[in-house]
């Protein structure tokens, strides 16, 4: 067990270093699906971190039990007050006044927005013949969709871009020295002057989106100023990384699984499932952590109050008691409730929306199959996978685009 102690640390502090990501998920499962590493306990099959959500005794804020919040800057301020770091009644609230712009009728107005912004974005890559998926496809599209379901112009999308990239580095590295700590409130301070205009303008003229409607609520004392700042923001930055990481590696599937591209081609309807399983195999979020205000039953163990306990998502997405052959891509299983979108009260709302976003750049791709060799140089030992541990993903993808012999007219490109 000492070892497995040690693999585990290991893979926290250097993710990089881990090789086989899935073989020490495998040895998790099978020795230890709770493993006490001391005032953090790892829990890895999927039964027993849908237990630890569920269970009231828990929290996702750290001070709760004594620990230190991330940062003192104004922009963690209002990270501090975003709706995946509140709990119980007040996240119920908070969740409520967002659910109407997730709804499914929401949703299906700004499909046609999401499916062309994937489009546009796909076509100047796919004609220059080769591209990395990521920096140029998978960062962008995140804030276009997100502006698409805030109803902000896309001329807009190239400043929020990098102000949401601005609070994604922020999660990714919470604690900064002194100087870091005020570079980032200057470049924060921005981000909000833009976003109090965004309010100002929507509660002077109230349209049927979710900022108007969030201006509404504070109006009526639902909802109070820095609560909406901390909404808003979210909104923009939400899925900067999680659907980043998650494009790339359902691209990664697409790439790489014979016929595939064919399928999705004939069956374009298919795309989401062949998405959503992307997450699974793939989790774009590797882990997140509750803090115990109460002692917790997980299986045969006792967390005790006080404890942290550390959830990792990537290993219960690949629990054989869950899902059989659970290392094997297939679009076709018959269970496909994951954990790569959370579970139970903060499950996330995106995750539609997602889905959406991935099938749309999924069916662009494989319909560019039919004229062009889609192809990347990446192997699973030499693609670069992320350096962070909570969030994980390619950092970068080439795709190669060339078009098929045998629709090159004879002679071009000869002599």
């Amino acid at each position: 067990m000492e070892s497995l102690r040690h693999e585990l640390t290991r893979f926290i502090r250097h993710p990089a270093a881990q090789h086989d990501p899935p073989g020490l998920y495998r040895r998790l499962l099978t020795e230890a699906p709770v493993l006490d590493l001391g005032r953090v306990h790892v829990v890895s099959g999927y039964q027993e971190i849908v237990s630890v959500l569920m269970h009231p005794g828990t929290t996702v804020d750290p001070s709760t039990i004594g620990l230190p919040r991330a940062g003192s800057s104004a922009l963690a301020e209002i990270v501090a007050r975003m709706l995946p770091m509140r709990d119980g009644a007040d996240h119920t609230r908070l969740k409520r006044l967002a659910t109407t712009a997730f709804s499914a009728r929401r949703l299906e107005q700004i499909r046609g927005r999401i499916e062309s912004t994937a489009d546009r974005l796909l076509a100047p890559l796919v004609a220059a013949g080769s591209f990395d998926l990521v920096a140029d496809l998978a960062v962008p599209l995140p804030v276009a969709v997100s502006c698409a379901l805030l109803d902000v112009p896309e001329s807009d999308q190239g400043r929020v871009t990098g102000w949401a990239g601005l609070v994604a580095r922020s999660l990714l590295d919470p604690f900064t020295d002194a100087e870091q700590t005020a570079a980032l409130d200057v470049e924060f301070a921005e981000f909000q002057a833009y976003v109090e205009e965004l309010c100002a303008a929507r509660a002077a003229d109230p349209g049927d989106d979710l900022i108007s409607r969030l201006t509404v609520a504070r109006t009526e004392g639902r909802l109070d100023t820095e609560d909406l700042l901390a909404f808003v923001v979210m909104l923009f930055a939400n899925g900067l990384e999680t659907l980043t990481s998650g494009l790339a590696v359902a691209v990664w599937h697409l790439l790489r699984t014979p016929g595939l591209a064919e399928r999705l081609r004939a069956e374009p309807a298919d795309a989401e499932a062949v998405f959503d399983e992307a997450q699974r195999l793939g989790s774009p979020v590797r882990a997140s952590a509750r803090a115990l205000t109460h002692e917790v039953a997980v299986g045969d163990t006792v967390i005790p109050a006080g404890r942290v306990a550390l959830l990792l998502y990537a290993a219960a997405n690949r629990d054989p008691r869950r899902f059989p052959d659970p290392d094997r891509f297939d679009p076709d299983r018959a269970e496909r409730r994951h954990l790569a979108f959370g579970h139970g009260p903060h499950h996330c709302l995106g995750a539609p929306l997602s889905l959406m976003a991935g099938a749309a750049v999924l069916r662009g791709l494989a319909a560019a199959g039919a004229e062009r060799e889609l192809s990347t140089p990446l192997t699973e030992h030499t693609a670069p996978w992320s350096t962070q541990f909570v969030f994980g993903g390619l950092r970068e993808l080439p795709v190669h685009c060339p078009p098929r012999e045998s629709l090159v007219p004879a002679g071009v490109g000869q002599p």
